[in-house]
């Protein structure tokens, strides 16, 4: 008797936590609360999966027209120095890769120079204005840790320019030379056109940035990037002439070849990130 009260006894005493604790207890979801953002924020948070953007570029930009014959130091061909401005659309992944293309108001130049003794005689003209471009770009240097909010990019991209294959313009100089006494003067002439190019022509891009998220919505960047340009935009053809005899022909190709400095301002209009699970995180320590 004493034994079978003894059992009864302990069984009761074993119960007690069991029904303090309840069946629902053992399927309660866990305290979304500092643990849980300790462990979101260890491991990485949401995560941002790709995003796209709306940007203004400014930028100055300089450009030389390639000159092959400079009669002897008569002529030269100047770089010619521009403010430019654009507008893009843009998509990232991960925020390590990006892609973004749009329309840059971003003239071609030809510039010749004619010394005269004095103060040289300066003649410019420009292509269309008008250029649309498709780049691609990889952050290779993060400066705020995993979070990537800012790096350094490298960019490379490709440049449409539409020409209509117009006359933009021409010059016509006059000058006299003289040999000797008793002699009647050599008249010399400077003649020249100026046409735009009948084909869509293209650049090449090579650039690198840096950005900085200055919110979740707006960025800030600074890039440098250098122009090849792989077709003739804008030619100026120049004709030297002594007596009204043609003595020797130039001609100035202006391809877009040169280098910008910009700066960018990003807006995000959309954004998808991803939630890591903090439930799903084994063996990386406790949290402190």
């Amino acid at each position: 008797m004493g034994k079978h009260y003894l059992f009864c006894v302990l069984f009761g005493i074993a119960l007690l936590p069991v029904r303090g604790q309840g069946v629902a207890d053992y399927y309660r979801a866990p305290d979304r609360g500092t643990q849980y953002n300790k462990v979101l924020t260890r491991y990485g948070g949401p995560h941002i999966r790709d995003r796209w953007y709306a940007s203004l570029d400014g930028f100055i930009r300089t450009d030389r027209a390639h000159m092959d014959n400079s009669f002897n130091g008569l002529i030269e061909s100047d770089a010619v120095t521009k403010v430019g401005v654009g507008a893009l659309i843009g998509w990232t992944y991960r925020e390590r890769w990006a892609v973004e293309g749009g329309y840059a108001r971003m003239p071609i130049h030809t510039q010749v120079s004619v010394r005269n003794g004095v103060a040289p005689l300066v003649y410019r003209y420009t292509n269309g204005r008008d250029a649309f471009v498709l780049r691609g770009k990889r952050l290779v240097l993060s400066t705020s840790g995993p979070w990537l909010r800012s790096g350094f990019w490298l960019s490379g991209g490709m440049w449409l320019v539409p020409n209509g294959g117009q006359s933009e313009g021409r010059f016509s100089l006059l000058g006299y030379r003289y040999r000797g006494r008793g002699e009647s003067p050599d008249t010399l002439r400077l003649l020249s056109q100026t046409r735009t190019g009948n084909k869509v022509t293209t650049m090449a891009e090579l650039g690198a940035e840096y950005n900085v998220r200055l919110s979740d919505n707006i960025d800030l960047g600074f890039s440098v990037r250098k122009f090849w340009g792989l077709g003739s935009s804008i030619v100026t053809n120049v004709n030297y002439s002594v007596n009204r005899t043609i003595a020797q022909e130039a001609q100035l190709k202006g391809t877009g070849t040169g280098m910008s400095y910009g700066v960018t301002l990003r807006y995000t209009y959309s954004i998808h990130r991803t939630f890591p699970n903090a439930l799903e995180v084994r063996g990386r320590g406790r949290i402190r």
